[in-house]
């Protein structure tokens, strides 16, 4: 089962939806991580930091991941925790969810963290997404990476 928040009441399920949350049934479903983004904007009833530590308890990388997540979202992109929770989906600029496809894969890792690109690499090509790498640290620095064959 999908760990994360599930909105019933309507105004509130249908402005989530609207601003990228998932929709399930006419509720809005928000992983923990876009719980404590929406929490942070108040949005939503609670504390960014009471979700976020609900997130880390499952994901050690949470942190950096709602760092990237708000970032992203501050530049005016719609993003949402992909259902394993490896990666974040970055959908383009001014596309709702549910109107186009994500372009974009983002892991993110600390900054002195070292990824296997292969494997990474085959999930990208397997969903047709970009894969892209977001080093956090004082700041957060984005690597995009790509397979290029010469046969």
């Amino acid at each position: 089962m999908k760990e994360g928040l599930l909105i019933s009441e309507p105004g509130k399920a249908r402005r989530l939806i609207l601003l990228g949350a998932a929709e399930e049934g006419g509720k809005a479903f928000l992983s923990h991580l876009e719980a404590a983004y929406f929490a942070e904007k108040g949005e939503i009833e609670g504390s960014a930091e009471e979700f976020l530590s609900l997130a880390e308890k499952s994901d050690p990388l949470a942190p950096e991941k709602y760092l990237v997540l708000k970032h992203l979202r501050s530049a005016g992109f719609i993003v949402r925790a992909s259902g394993d929770a490896n990666f974040l989906r970055v959908y383009k600029k001014g596309i709702r969810v549910g109107e186009d496809r994500t372009l974009y894969l983002i892991r993110a890792l600390r900054k002195s963290g070292i990824p296997d690109i292969r494997a990474d690499l085959k999930i990208a090509g397997k969903m047709r997404k970009e894969l892209i790498y977001a080093f956090v640290g004082e700041k957060i620095e984005f690597v995009k990476a790509m397979r290029v064959n010469f046969d």
